[in-house]
């Protein structure tokens, strides 16, 4: 599939060799369709194991064992929806948990759904870490705050302005009433988010300057971070359902009607990008071993820009590897470096 590119069986048969070259084109299709529709397997506890062991060897970066913790919600047309939550690695994102739903069936939107999700990465992580869990407006409900809060972790949420707040514990107004700076952002500790479920949290409001539509971030650590750390939302989600779909695996040009042939493709498409951002992130800490250079920054005026992401270089790594005869080890351990 990584060769291919594609999740599609006809063109992942197109690559492969050894005994299956003994095997007639029509023959190897058929085989891995009936992987895709087995219902026998459960890509949920495979790739929960599978994340338990990386993240076992997981080598965090900041001494302060801050890490960003990001989820979102994909969609395939409106064919099926995915509730995905994903570990920032550099500027990218691995799948932590996933659950994938036909159409727009609530249970993707519910809180249990949510929760479930967040108290797996919460277990995962196992207290080592500080975990900062980072999400959009569609995700402003009190109970998923109250639901972190209770876990002893932090958050950074997007809220929409259609809340009811109060600043001073007594008058609530709605939120639009708290008009933004121009050219600062606004901290407010201490509010209480909601008439009905009146939970004490800090606001941070981004400038409105060159923009219609400044950030509202509801947070329950101290404000003047909150925005800051809300923008690593942004490459990490959007890289990784962009690495699945259009610019990696094209999991939409697939025309399957079965929940279960997309749940397991869906499922094969995390563990490759976990595996390829793996082997880039590798690549980027020990590159002064490696045999070959992939130009994979550029220096501007002093500053290092990376040109290419984690998971294009372990993409590059892995198909100049795979069919060539150079003295380089491709790497299967699974130990994940924080870039």
């Amino acid at each position: 599939m990584i060769l291919a590119e594609s999740v599609v069986a006809s063109d992942i048969a197109k690559n492969l060799k050894g005994n299956f070259s003994l095997v007639q084109h029509d023959s190897v299709i058929r085989r891995i369709k009936r992987f895709f529709t087995n219902k026998l397997f459960n890509p949920y506890d495979f790739y929960d194991k599978l994340i338990k062991f990386v993240i076992s060897k997981y080598k965090v970066k900041h001494t302060d064992k801050r890490i960003h913790i990001i989820f979102d919600h994909m969609f395939s047309h409106d064919n099926y929806s995915v509730f995905m939550i994903s570990l920032r690695v550099g500027k990218q994102g691995i799948p932590l948990w996933f659950r994938c739903f036909k159409g727009n069936d609530k249970e993707a939107f519910s809180i249990d759904t949510i929760k479930d999700g967040v108290l797996f990465v919460h277990n995962l992580f196992n207290k080592k870490y500080n975990l900062i869990f980072l999400a959009d407006r569609w995700f402003n409900d009190p109970a998923i705050f109250k639901y972190i809060d209770s876990l002893g972790d932090k958050f950074c949420i997007r809220t929409k302005t259609n809340v009811s707040v109060s600043t001073d514990g007594n008058e609530f107004r709605s939120l639009t009433d708290i008009k933004p700076r121009t050219n600062s952002s606004k901290l407010l500790k201490s509010i209480l988010f909601t008439q009905s479920q009146k939970m004490n949290v800090n606001l941070a409001i981004s400038p409105s300057k060159n923009t219609d539509d400044p950030w509202y971030i509801v947070t329950n650590l101290d404000p003047s971070f909150a925005i800051k750390y809300y923008h690593k939302r942004f490459g990490a989600i959007e890289f990784l359902f962009k690495s699945q779909k259009s610019n990696g695996f094209n999991l939409e040009d697939t025309t399957v009607s079965n929940i279960t042939a997309f749940r397991n493709m869906f499922g094969a498409t995390c563990v490759a990008i976990t595996w390829m951002i793996i082997l880039g992130a590798d690549y980027v800490k020990n590159k002064s071993h490696c045999k070959f250079n992939l130009y994979d920054i550029r220096r501007t005026k002093g500053k290092i820009i990376r040109v290419k992401s984690l998971f294009n270089i372990g993409m590059t790594i892995f198909k100049h590897i795979y069919n060539s005869f150079i003295n380089y080890n491709l790497k299967f351990n699974f130990i994940l470096y924080d870039i």
